[in-house]
């Protein structure tokens, strides 16, 4: 299970956004109040309901944070960090992606500061990497295992974690975008008891499949999606049901990589 709590910055007349802005609708003008404050939903409001609902049912999640999270919402970690089991990073903010418009300078650079900015913050370097958007360029992997990262979760091309290819010990961790809570109820408007079922459907499919190959389903959920009221019961329905089994590994995406490693 993994929260992403990442913030948008707010960008000025004519500001480029390198990727479609999340949170609310698409980019409109200057400044675009609906978008920022639906994504702020999920710092002031969201996550505090969405670890609630975990902890109900049991679950430690693991939590992407950015650099502008960290720095300038000091309350809102304090509140988190005991309640997470790990912390992933995010970096600079959710707006502002990695991209081969990137000079390799650039993005080393990028890594470089998101780490040591969160390090001030957290006291340690996070292990584990989620690009804001998923976002990479071709050298990303290459240069997150030259930093020290030990698993990237942008690649949701499999069901159990693999070796990266050319990116000496780093990983990739799977994270489901079908079960995104973003990709199902945000972008195509699943219904929150829909995607709950899909969530029970998932779970009771892999297990009856093939317990044994340990098959993943990395849950990407976000605050300012299923911190919203009207889908906080189905969603702790599901999780209950998921955190009750007897197959279930309720395990942070870096003990499976370690596991697995």
């Amino acid at each position: 299970m993994v929260i992403d709590l990442r913030a948008v910055e707010w960008e000025g007349p004519g500001s480029e956004v390198l990727v479609p802005p999340t949170g609310g609708r698409g980019l409109g003008p200057y400044p675009d109040v609906p978008r920022i404050s639906h994504r702020e939903f999920g710092h002031r409001t969201g996550m505090f309901r969405l670890l609630d609902v975990l902890e109900s049912s049991g679950i430690l999640p693991a939590v992407v944070v950015d650099v502008l999270t960290a720095e300038h919402y000091p309350a809102l970690m304090n509140h988190v960090l005991p309640r997470a089991g790990e912390i992933l990073a995010g970096g600079l903010s959710a707006s502002r992606a990695i991209s081969s418009a990137m000079s390799a300078d650039e993005e080393v650079h990028y890594i470089g500061a998101t780490l040591e900015r969160l390090a001030a913050v957290l006291g340690a370097v996070p292990a584990g990497w989620l690009g804001p958007e998923h976002s990479e360029s071709t050298r990303t992997p290459g240069l997150l295992a030259a930093a020290g990262m030990r698993y990237v979760a942008d690649w949701g091309n499999d069901e159990h974690p693999y070796p990266m290819s050319g990116a000496g010990p780093l990983w990739s961790f799977p994270l489901s975008w079908e079960l995104s809570d973003v990709n199902a109820m945000f972008h195509r408007q699943v219904g929150p008891e829909t995607y709950a079922r899909g969530l029970v459907e998932a779970f009771d499919w892999m297990v009856a499949e093939n317990a044994a190959a340990a098959p993943v389903l990395g849950l990407h959920l976000h605050p300012w999606v299923s911190g919203q009221a009207f889908r906080a019961d189905a969603l702790e329905s599901a999780l209950r049901h998921l955190a009750s089994h007897d197959a279930a590994w309720l395990a942070s995406p870096g003990e499976v990589v370690e596991w697995c490693r």
